[in-house]
């Protein structure tokens, strides 16, 4: 298939008046930030955390598996090589201006849809639950005014990125990518070549220790072709990366990935693992089938075929030459076990004949995570890499193609993509603690679902899972445990358990300011106060033939909760502080002097809490209001999600004075004011270090 550009842009080098923006995958469990200039990526997340995710999976682990990725387009034009980047490999990452990141926005900012009928975005264009739309062109040599630094022969290419994201639970970790590349110049591209240039690293930014290099280096990478796959199936042509050197890093286990998954070019479809058949095809057309070539190269310019490419031509050559993969794969595996392993990674397709003034060639990728299965998590798994621990990620990347190819009709020739069986809806969850306890609440919609494949309504039952205690420390809090099911007694799956132990006899319960139905509640009593738990209700199916039971995403409805003290109408009871003393470091601080807690409570629903010194000196004041204190320190930025209740009667304290300054060992007093009623009452604790 191929389209012409609905606008046409004057060959001309022009200038453009930028406009940054990311935005950030947020449907799923992968937090895979996006940008307006052909990047993805955050490439500041490992000095500051707080903030968007760079490439986070499970989402809110704080294990990211990327640094920067971007772009690369090369074609032949009139005989010379012409290569435009939206990545390079560069220390900074993308600043505006600088050579090697030459795509730009005209100010255009990301676009959001969605399929969600009750999302602020949904339309009818949405592809998924959740899609980001980003437009950019390499066709500006310059920035405000300001010249883009080696840019000054740009193809006159416009693209339209496209990431579309599920919350189905065998989706929770892709994001296909969908570019249109338009030539808008007066010339034929010739030999077209598009590529994906990334710095995968799969590291937790918050439990790791090390800083600058030794941060990256510890990388094991690969190639998942048919050699990769325990099944012996058709290639997958993923690049991967994971953790294979970390020795004091005590968080989960995973793999990141960049696919190719396809491409369209005129009227022909082309689907790298299928390319055999393909070929056969594309032979009859007179047509070569594109070939995807992975590349590998050091981060820290490296040499002979670990080279950093560094012009047009060596980049141009680098997406067009097959890479010796068969003979580096133990190399790339193993140089991480000895911190050797900062590799930068390059995957292409190509080449597409030639590409006419105004045509379009449509190339389809994708980000994938995953992670290694128990018996590959602690720290002896980090440097295990074989097929058995790459079962999850075969199985994602599986999927990514399964949705990209979607249903194709063989009578009419039609193919339309990303139309797969689905998992029930999301069953909407909330939760309210009491001291000790917390009660889950949530609703039937999932049962009316209908599946769009088999028109028929297939759900099956619930399941509900809990983080244990600790996990947010070892990045693991969304890794949790199934701890009870339910489902229908006419289901072919499970154990026909049915509902009457979770159903509410004279419900619904409607909750003030919450217009939702709950049908179901359930409660978990023995919860630890100070610590953090996060839960999830899925909806799962009977499954049909030729597909499995499928499962709604953990992540689509995670809720984490901090049990404790309600608040303490009129302070009617003592008001106190936990642990005290305060030894550093207590058992659910973080990593740094930023992220400690020590927490206050019985304190009433509107409350002025002050820490003195024994002088009488003011350390820190801070206002307490129970109904909207969702945790104001470092700590829940870096080992919490958005999602929180809490349970109103306590407040979280970083123990740094309102100056920013670190508390020293000592005795301190504090007072507790109902803004309410005006009664105080006092306290002390002490801090040892």
């Amino acid at each position: 298939m191929f389209f012409f550009s609905v606008l046409l842009f004057s060959a001309v080098p022009s200038q453009s008046q930028q406009q940054f923006d990311r935005r950030a995958v947020e449907v799923s469990n992968l937090g895979l930030s996006i940008t307006n200039v052909g990047t993805f990526g955050r490439p500041n997340v490992r000095n500051q955390p707080i903030g968007l995710p760079s490439m986070e999976y499970p989402r809110g682990t704080g294990t990211e598996h990327l640094f920067e990725a971007g772009l690369w387009l090369g074609a032949r034009v009139g005989g010379a090589v012409l290569v435009s980047t939206g990545a390079v490999t560069d220390a900074s990452g993308y600043q505006t201006g600088k050579g090697g990141f030459e795509f730009t926005n005209d100010g255009l900012r990301i676009e959001e849809r969605s399929t969600f009928p009750d999302s602020e975005f949904f339309s009818p264009m949405a592809v998924s639950h959740q899609d980001l739309v980003a437009r950019f062109t390499d066709r500006n040599t310059t920035i405000n005014g300001v010249p883009i630094r080696e840019h000054d022969q740009p193809l006159f290419a416009d693209v339209q990125l496209e990431s579309y994201n599920w919350n189905f639970g065998f989706a929770e970790g892709l994001s296909i990518l969908r570019y249109d590349i338009t030539n808008n110049s007066d010339d034929i591209w010739e030999d077209l070549y598009v590529g994906m240039y990334s710095d995968l690293v799969a590291r937790n930014v918050n439990t790791t220790t090390d800083v600058g290099s030794d941060f990256f280096n510890k990388g094991g990478l690969g190639f998942l072709d048919s050699l990769g796959r325990a099944d012996g199936g058709s290639p997958l042509h993923a690049l991967y990366v994971f953790d294979a050197g970390s020795t004091d890093d005590p968080s989960i286990n995973t793999y990141g990935a960049s696919v190719i998954l396809g491409s369209e070019y005129r009227d022909i479809e082309f689907h790298p693992r299928y390319e055999r058949l393909h070929r056969t095809q594309l032979d009859d057309m007179g047509f070569d089938a594109p070939h995807v070539n992975p590349a590998f190269w050091l981060f820290s310019a490296g040499s002979g075929i670990f080279n950093r490419p560094g012009d047009d031509l060596e980049r141009y050559n680098r997406m067009a030459t097959p890479w010796p993969i068969n003979q580096y794969r133990e190399q790339l595996r193993t140089d991480g076990q000895t911190s050797q392993g900062n590799y930068i990674q390059l995957l292409s397709i190509g080449p597409f004949p030639e590409v006419l003034p105004g045509e379009t060639v449509t190339v389809y990728m994708a980000f994938v995570a995953a992670l290694k299965p128990e018996d590959f998590q602690g720290l002896e798994g980090k440097p295990i890499d074989n097929v058995d621990s790459r079962v999850h990620l075969v199985e994602a990347i599986d999927w990514a193609y399964r949705i990209f190819e979607g249903q194709y009709d063989t009578l009419s020739g039609n193919r339309e993509r990303y139309l797969v069986p689905e998992p029930p809806d999301v069953p909407r969850l909330r939760v309210e603690l009491d001291e000790g306890s917390a009660t889950l609440y949530w609703d039937r919609r999932a049962e009316e679902t209908i599946d769009p494949i088999s028109g028929e309504k297939d759900f099956a039952g619930y399941r509900i899972y809990r983080s244990s205690v600790g996990d947010d420390l070892r990045g693991a809090l969304a890794n949790r445990q199934l701890i009870r099911e339910f489902d229908t007694v006419d289901s072919p799956i499970g154990y026909n358990t049915g509902f009457d132990e979770i159903f509410i006899p004279d419900g619904p319960v409607i909750f003030p300011d919450d217009p939702v139905e709950y049908w179901y509640r359930y409660r978990i009593d023995g919860m630890l106060s100070g610590w953090q738990y996060s839960f999830s209700v899925t909806a799962f199916d009977w499954g049909g033939e030729g597909v499995g039971s499928l499962e709604t995403s953990q992540a689509a409805n995670a809720v984490y909760v901090f049990p404790g003290a309600q608040p303490n109408v009129g302070l009617e009871h003592p008001v106190g502080v936990y642990p005290n003393p305060y030894r550093v470091s207590a058992s659910w601080d973080g990593g740094t002097s930023f992220t400690r807690k020590i927490t206050f409570f019985n304190l009433p629903p509107n409350a002025e809490l002050t820490v003195y010194t024994l002088a009488g000196e003011v350390v820190a004041r801070k206002r307490h209001h129970s109904e909207t204190y969702r945790g104001d320190i470092r700590w829940f930025d870096n080992l919490s999600d958005d999602n929180r209740v809490m349970s109103g009667g306590e407040h979280h304290w970083d123990l740094l004075s309102d100056a920013n300054q670190d508390l020293t060992t000592g005795l301190y007093l504090f007072t507790v004011k109902d803004l309410d009623g005006g009664k105080i009452q006092r306290g002390r604790f002490a801090i040892i270090k």
